[in-house]
């Protein structure tokens, strides 16, 4: 091969791998750094009110695991993560918002359970 077939060849390469870049979202390099395009951030689910309601429904009469609450919310139509409703529970049992009350040590063996918590008159 001579030297012009060689330079065509790599411009064809270059040009080939600008589109490829701008197809999988890779801007332009400008100082040969790859930058990703963002990704769209997910919207959150806010669980409180979901979980409020199942407190008003009664739900919470007699001592539910954060497994049960995921179960109630998956026939609700609702996919949350276990972790996510673990914390508006731990949330509701605190002592400034006083909704349930908790038992248990947190393990795996031994889940925290939540109630509703009962009003001393």
């Amino acid at each position: 091969m001579n030297k012009e077939k060689i330079m065509k060849l790599t411009l064809q390469i270059e040009e080939a791998l600008k589109h490829l870049k701008f197809e999988l979202g890779y801007e332009a390099e400008s100082s040969n750094k790859r930058v990703k395009a963002r990704k769209s951030k997910k919207e959150k689910l806010n669980l409180e009110t979901p979980i409020r309601n199942l407190l008003q429904e009664g739900f919470f009469s007699d001592w539910k695991t954060d497994k049960d609450v995921v179960k109630k919310l998956k026939q609700q139509v609702l996919n949350p993560k276990r972790a996510s409703v673990s914390n508006v529970l731990r949330r509701f049992a605190a002592p400034q918002k006083g909704l349930l009350e908790r038992q248990g040590e947190g393990t795996k063996k031994n889940l925290w359970r939540y109630r509703a918590k009962l009003i001393k008159k």
